[in-house]
């Protein structure tokens, strides 16, 4: 009678086992297949986050062929600021009269390209808040070939001889604000404050995360 009590225990825990074990391996089965979709999903949303960017490029391109110095752009927006003013392809007192002006040589480039969007305006008018800028904060620039989303990394004064600091002719897409230091001043100053952004990117349908 023990004999038979432990055989069918023995029995019993066998089944238990291998019934433990089928679950186990299903459900290695479904972490698996879970992992190879969520994988799958990645794959494609990087190739269409490259797509996007490469029409994005594209459309730069494009409207680079065709603006002519001094062309009004858009606008500019920052976000905890009151920077809300006109983007001008050029950075002469003229476009610095009406808003910001995007520097035009020296490796700089459109919203969109591959590169450092460099834009400058008067500390004493449109950048005059361009100090309440905080990390995180965002740059919005609204163009008619598209509208580019870049968030601050960084701020720091530098000298306007600090070209080495301003990304001039880096192939990595950026944006790049300043103004003249200190604030809201009315004459010449051999120091600038410098906003530095990277860009925020767009999901497939060009939707930014918030």
């Amino acid at each position: 009678m023990l004999h038979a009590n432990q055989v069918a225990r023995q029995r019993e825990e066998a089944a238990r086992a291998a019934a433990q074990a089928a679950a186990e391996e299903q459900a290695a089965r479904e972490a698996a297949a879970a992992e190879a979709a969520r994988q799958e999903e990645e794959q494609r949303q990087a190739e269409e986050a490259a797509a996007l960017r490469q029409q994005q490029v594209a459309d730069a391109a494009a409207a680079h062929d065709a603006v002519e110095y001094g062309d009004k752009l858009g606008t500019i927006r920052v976000e905890g600021t009151q920077i809300d003013c006109a983007l001008y392809w050029g950075d002469s007192s003229t476009q610095f009269d009406a808003g910001a002006g995007c520097h035009v040589t020296d490796g700089c480039v459109l919203p969109g390209a591959n590169g450092t969007v460099f834009i400058g305006a008067h500390t004493g008018t449109y950048f005059a808040d361009l100090g309440s800028a905080e990390v995180g904060d965002r740059i919005y620039l609204d163009t008619d070939w598209g509208s580019f989303v870049y968030e601050i990394t960084e701020m720091q004064v530098i000298y306007e001889t600090d070209v080495d600091k301003v990304r001039w002719g880096a192939e990595e897409p950026s944006c790049v604000l300043y103004t003249c230091y200190p604030f809201g001043i009315l004459t010449h100053t051999d120091r600038r404050y410098a906003v530095y952004a990277d860009p925020v990117a767009a999901d497939a349908d060009g939707v930014i995360p918030q």
